[in-house]
């Protein structure tokens, strides 16, 4: 089996449509969460296509892009928390950096 055998994919999975753990399964991959880590390590040249369910994309149309830092992904969170001038671990994972956000 390859070393390269990670498929990247942000989840949660149940918004996919199609059960993508046995996707990944069948094809000899380890699936992991994209939202939860910078790495790319051992990624997976070829993936299964996976598609979002209709009610999971038609939300994402209508609402644009995630205004509450506590519901977004780790890359729109480490934007919102560097234009507040909250200085994080660049290692650090969603749940600390979660907890850097200020409370209201």
């Amino acid at each position: 089996m390859s070393e390269n055998n990670v498929w990247y994919l942000p989840g949660p999975f149940h918004r996919y449509e199609g059960d993508v753990k046995a996707q990944a399964k069948k094809a000899g991959l380890i699936i992991v969460d994209a939202n939860v880590t910078d790495s790319r390590d051992g990624a997976a040249e070829k993936t299964p296509t996976a598609k979002l369910k209709p009610e999971w994309s038609a939300k994402s149309e209508k609402t644009g892009p995630e205004t509450d830092p506590k519901k977004m992904n780790v890359e729109d969170l480490r934007a919102w928390l560097t234009s507040k001038g909250i200085e994080y671990d660049a290692n650090a994972l969603k749940p600390d950096l979660q907890a850097l956000i200020p409370a209201e």
